[in-house]
Formats: C-alpha cells, sequence, structure tokens
C-alpha cells in the first residue's frame, strides 16, 4: 500500500482524521506529536485530528472476568462517532487488550478478527477511509513487579488479567499484529505497523542501557508514542523516518509541544465525552464541545506563533 499522500500528492485543504482505540490512543500522545508536526510543516491545511480513545476498550468485546468493569467495546459506540465526527479517515488501533492477557486461543483470536473486520466494514460505509494500525508489542521486562505478576501458561483462565498477564502475552499481540499486515485493500484502505517498530526501538534502547523501560509493559512511554508517529507519518504520508525523527527531537519538551499537548487533552476530552463510552470513568473537568472548541481556538493563535519560531531550525 503507497502513502496517500507524499512528493508528488501535496495534503488537501481540508483533513478529518478521527482515531479509535483504547487508553494507549487514549493518553494520545503519538496524535500530539502529527498534530506539532502538521502545524510546523504544512500549516496551510486545515488538518483536525479528533482523539476518540477509551481506556480499556476493545474491538472483540471481550473482558477478563476480574476486570473492575465490563470492558468497553468500540461497537457500542461508533455508529454515533461516525454520525458525529463525519470523518475523512478513521484510524484504528486495537488489539493489546483484545487478547485479554491470556496465552493465545483460537476463539478469542477469532473474536479479535471478527471485531476489527466488522469495525473496518463500518468505518467504509460511512464513507470514510479505513486504516487499521497493528497491536503494540507487550514488554514483561517493563511490567512493575513483572517476575511476581506474570504467569505461566497451564494456569486457569480466571488467572490472567492486566493484573497478571500471560508471561508470553507479547507472542499473542505478535499474531495479532501478523494478521492485521495481512489485510488486502479489500478491507482497509492503509495498515500501519507500529509493533515490530516499537520492538526494534526497545531492542536499540535496551542495548544500551538494559534497565530501559519502555513504558509500564502495556503503554508506552513518550519515546514509543514517537515512534508510533512517525511510524503514521512515513505509512500515511510518505515522510522519510530520518525527517521524523529529528522532527521528534526538535519539539520535545518545548514550550510549543506542551500546547499542543494542553489543547489535545482539552478537546479530546470534550469529544470523548460528547459521544459518549461505556467506560465508568469519566473525563474529569470535560468540557461541553462547543466550550472546548472555543478554548482550543485561542490556543490555536498562540501554537502558531511558537511554531514559526521552529520554521528556521534544519532539524524540524
Amino acid at each position: 500500500m503507497k502513502p496517500f499522500y507524499g512528493k508528488d500528492k501535496p495534503l488537501p485543504e481540508a483533513l478529518r482524521i478521527v482515531f479509535l482505540g483504547d487508553s494507549i490512543t487514549d493518553d494520545g500522545t503519538y496524535i500530539a506529536y502529527l498534530d506539532a508536526y502538521f502545524h510546523l510543516h504544512v500549516p496551510a491545511s486545515r488538518i483536525e485530528l479528533i482523539n476518540l480513545g477509551v481506556s480499556s476498550e476493545t474491538a472483540s468485546g471481550l473482558s477478563e472476568p476480574i476486570h473492575p468493569f465490563p470492558r468497553p467495546c468500540i461497537h457500542d459506540r461508533l455508529a454515533r462517532a461516525l454520525a458525529e465526527t463525519q470523518p475523512d479517515w478513521v484510524v484504528v488501533c486495537y488489539g493489546m487488550n483484545d487478547g485479554i492477557y491470556h496465552p493465545l486461543s483460537e476463539a478469542r483470536f477469532a473474536a479479535y478478527k471478527d471485531g476489527l473486520l466488522r469495525l473496518l466494514g463500518q468505518i467504509r460505509q460511512a464513507g470514510a477511509k479505513a486504516i487499521a494500525m497493528t497491536p503494540p508489542p507487550f514488554d514483561p521486562a517493563s511490567l512493575p513487579d513483572g517476575a511476581k505478576r506474570l504467569l505461566p501458561e497451564g494456569r486457569p483462565e480466571s488467572a490472567y488479567s492486566y493484573e497478571t498477564p500471560f508471561a508470553d502475552y507479547e507472542q499473542v499481540l505478535k499474531r495479532y499484529a501478523d494478521w492485521v499486515l495481512s489485510l488486502g485493500e479489500d478491507v482497509a484502505d492503509a495498515t500501519v505497523s507500529i509493533h515490530d517498530e516499537l520492538l526494534a526501538h526497545i531492542a536499540a534502547e535496551r542495548a544500551a542501557d538494559p534497565a530501559y523501560l519502555s513504558g509500564d509493559g502495556i503503554h508506552p512511554f513518550a519515546p514509543g508514542h514517537a515512534v508510533m508517529a512517525q511510524s503514521i507519518l512515513r505509512t500515511l504520508f510518505g515522510i522519510e523516518p530520518e525527517h521524523a525523527r529529528a522532527f521528534v527531537t526538535a519539539v520535545d519538551g518545548s514550550a510549543y509541544f506542551e500546547l499542543i499537548m494542553q489543547r489535545h487533552r482539552l478537546v479530546s476530552a470534550a469529544w470523548k465525552e460528547h459521544v459518549g463510552h461505556t467506560n465508568p470513568n469519566k473525563a474529569e473537568g470535560a468540557l461541553p464541545l462547543a466550550e472546548a472548541k472555543a478554548a482550543a481556538h485561542a490556543l490555536e493563535v498562540r501554537i502558531r506563533e511558537l511554531a514559526a519560531d521552529f520554521k528556521a531550525s534544519p532539524a524540524s
């Protein structure tokens, strides 16, 4: 699958991209990196990124018996999400929760495949491009108290959960990721690999520092989100990896990126609660959508001013 845009095909004047996923998307740092890139490099294009990630969510509808509440499922809110946002593209990232931290089961794998295929199909029926990201890897070496929490194969089904995951859960996610990448254009308009890219990033960092922590085993820290953003920029927009990496290095820790993140959190919380979801933990302090958009518009002026400060930097 070729990038949708690149040197020979500039971005359109306006593009609305919705992101659906679990807590990794809910965090949204990778989406904020994309937002920062577009503001800096294609300021004339009105690219709107809407983060509708919901913590604990799945595409499969599965949930561990001891999860504090039944895991939300994207299919419970998909119709409203599509109707309210009217996207041009929808990027989906599911899988981490869909194996429910158990050993591989063909029944659970089938539920994941069915849920993701239905999701992609409904996105296309709504007139949007459907883009599937692989799940990220599970990194047991970064799991707090991993030696105490990781369980070997052969335990009762009820023993496994996000609190006590299967020790080799990464192999489950690898199987899921490989399947996502096998999807053809008859199913998905594009697929984005983040699983293997994140594994390579972790391996490189750990070679330099054996104590390196990529996150908490499930959720990547900001450097992992940067890898995710770079994969999206390369796969969908034809942005050279070296250029994307240099850009992330340039903006990290800057007042510019902090303001991008502030606006992202503000609008994401408002959109998520506006569309609705079944996670009992709601976004604290979420503004009504109209108020959030007005506040975001006010921040936009300052964001564009700060973006101008990076224009002269070759690293940007």
